[in-house]
């Protein structure tokens, strides 16, 4: 079924804003502005999005979206691929161009951020980390990873690459942190295949 013309104009303008708040991040956000970047009336935006809270929240779902539809595509192509060389991946893509490091830190912002700041309810702050470490749960359960252990090690997982790519945000050293992620990697697949056992 086709969209109509103004469900097409709505998701071009969100992935617009989206790309703004990648740009200039969430602690300043306001509508003003942002229409003023985007060269979009204010009763646009809230035409379209609502509140600022809402347009935010909108916003950090097409975040994530956009970035399940990087992983679908590697999945297209390599179905059997393990988490190992799908992180291997991931932290080549954000490294690859500065908008996909810019995409990956507005989650990061997101989950970060106090409530009093973004507006943003707890589930929205906490969807930013889970919906990733859920994934890996899967992903943890189809390498043969005990039930009983997948959350935890699912975590553990999650926990190691936002802290490689918390250090890439804050110190921008991509040399060191590509050795200490492919470091991580090589211990990740061990310890996969000693759980597994």
């Amino acid at each position: 079924m086709a969209r109509t013309p103004d469900l097409e104009r709505r998701q071009e303008l969100l992935d617009r804003i989206v790309t703004y708040l990648a740009e200039h991040g969430l602690a300043q956000a306001t509508l003003r502005p942002m229409a003023a970047a985007l060269d979009v009336s204010i009763n646009r935006l809230v035409h379209h999005f609502g509140s600022k809270d809402e347009l935010v929240t909108t916003a950090l779902a097409r975040a994530i979206e956009r970035q399940l539809e990087v992983e679908a595509a590697w999945m297209r192509r390599h179905p059997q691929m393990d988490l190992v060389e799908f992180y291997r991946r991931w932290w080549r893509w954000i490294n690859a161009a500065p908008a996909n490091l810019a995409l990956v830190r507005l989650n990061y912002e997101a989950a970060a951020l106090s409530p009093a700041v973004t507006g943003l309810a707890g589930e929205v702050r906490a969807d930013q980390i889970g919906v990733w470490r859920h994934d890996v749960e899967r992903r943890l359960l189809a390498e043969g990873v005990a039930a009983e252990r997948v959350e935890l090690e699912a975590s553990l997982v999650k926990a190691a690459f936002s802290g490689l790519v918390m250090d890439l945000l804050a110190t921008g050293d991509r040399r060191r942190l590509t050795r200490a992620c492919e470091a991580w990697l090589q211990r990740l697949a061990e310890q996969i295949a000693t759980a597994a056992r």
